[in-house]
């Protein structure tokens, strides 16, 4: 009996694929829940992040004295893109409590076009 208890046990059991297909399936119900200016702030601002890293890795970044990559330049950088979003959460809550709700709309608008100006 305890031996089919734990072949049961032992077949149930989750494996590294099945947290791998939990976390692409987490991921992508959060994606497709988000509207259209926040998807397409969070691709401005990952393809900010990856042509600014291109540039350094050249060494031709104009951020940092040797033109290279530097690890506080690019946590700067990440902080300033977290810091838009908590923007973008505030415009969310005031604008919905004043019952404006594309207040939100208009700061994702402004920050898409400064990093698309930055992507330039």
């Amino acid at each position: 009996m305890e031996e089919k208890i734990m072949d049961v046990a032992q077949s149930v059991r989750p494996t590294v694929f099945s947290y791998i297909a939990a976390a692409i399936g987490f991921v992508a119900a959060w994606w497709t829940g988000l509207p259209a200016l926040a998807q397409a702030l969070l691709i401005v601002q990952a393809a900010d992040i990856v042509t600014g890293l291109l540039c350094a890795f050249s060494g031709k970044s104009t951020k940092t004295e040797s033109g290279r990559i530097n690890s506080a330049v690019l946590a700067m950088g990440v902080v300033k893109k977290g810091l838009e979003w908590l923007v973008v959460l505030i415009c969310v809550y005031v604008g919905s409590a004043v019952g404006m709700d594309n207040v939100s709309g208009a700061a994702m608008t402004y920050m898409i076009a400064t990093e698309l100006v930055s992507l330039l």
